[in-house]
């Protein structure tokens, strides 16, 4: 978390700095910048994926439940990523179009589970 915290501290003063001579230049500092961090957080992505498969083997639920969360997970982080992306380029009404279409997206693709715990609920009536 350090690199990350350093990279971003080093990003925004860069960005600062060459945003008085050209803005163009300090936006490609920032995507640059966020892209670094970007890399650096695929790093703690598998400790979490070891993690996710580590649970889900001891508890045994049938493993299409962890895919789908963790697509539901990676749609959502990719649609903010996209979004704030969006939102240093100046364009936030795209970013709030892609932020409802992430929801859209995470709302079909968590309707098996939810089909799943429907049936599961009743089942006990």
């Amino acid at each position: 978390m350090l690199k990350i915290a350093i990279i971003s501290l080093i990003t925004i003063f860069l960005s600062i700095i060459v945003r008085q001579k050209s803005s163009e230049f300090a936006l490609v500092i920032n995507v640059a910048g966020g892209l670094l961090i970007l890399i650096y957080c695929f790093d703690y992505l598998s400790d979490i994926l070891t993690y996710y498969t580590e649970v889900i083997s001891s508890i045994n639920i049938d493993s299409s439940i962890l895919k789908t969360a963790l697509k539901i997970i990676s749609i959502g982080f990719l649609t903010e990523f996209i979004s704030n992306l969006a939102i240093d380029f100046g364009n936030t009404a795209i970013a709030s179009k892609v932020v409802f279409g992430g929801k859209i997206v995470i709302c079909l693709i968590a309707l098996p589970i939810i089909k799943e715990l429907l049936s599961l609920l009743f089942s006990f009536y």
